[in-house]
């Protein structure tokens, strides 16, 4: 997970061992990341993550949105 932010998530780079279905639906994940406040709460990031319709297999929305506090809070 690679961010940028100031007060915004301005970028999101999803990497990792995991599985999308379909594929290209990391894109739409990044993009639903960005533009988030950076106070935005790990409960507000999983409710934006599951309005994409994807299937995550390795990782859950959970572990997304606290890949995403993580970095924003290094």
């Amino acid at each position: 997970m690679a961010a940028t932010y100031e007060d915004t998530i301005e970028s999101v780079t999803i990497t990792g061992d995991f599985f999308l279905e379909p594929p290209e639906a990391r894109a739409n994940l990044e993009r639903v990341i960005e533009g988030q406040p950076t106070e935005t709460s790990k409960q507000e990031l999983v409710d934006a993550i599951k309005t994409i319709d994807a299937r995550l297999i390795g990782f859950s929305a959970d572990h997304l949105a606290e890949a995403v506090r993580k970095a924003v809070n290094q």
